[in-house]
């Protein structure tokens, strides 16, 4: 599976497990982080640095999902294999 098939379909888990998701400049500043996830009033969000490029993108948006109960959707068999790797690691 190409690389940007795959980060769509990351990003469509994250969209069905109600979290919205952007990408921002997180390495300015004194902020410089990746990625994570938080809540703000309420509802979960997860931001990942828009500078990373796809196969980077791909891997904090994985290592995030994974620690989400995802049991309950219907995924993709790739993107539940990828996740459950993750988990065991």
């Amino acid at each position: 599976m190409k690389d940007e098939t795959l980060l769509t379909k990351l990003e469509e888990t994250a969209e069905k497990l109600s979290i919205k998701l952007g990408y921002e400049d997180l390495c300015k500043g004194a902020v410089y982080t990746y990625g994570g996830i938080f809540k703000l009033r309420g509802e979960q969000r997860i931001l990942i640095h828009k500078g990373l490029n796809v196969r980077d993108r791909i891997e904090v948006l994985t290592d995030i999902l994974s620690g989400i109960d995802t049991e309950g959707l219907h995924l993709p068999p790739d993107v539940r294999e990828r996740l459950e790797r993750q988990r065991k690691n």
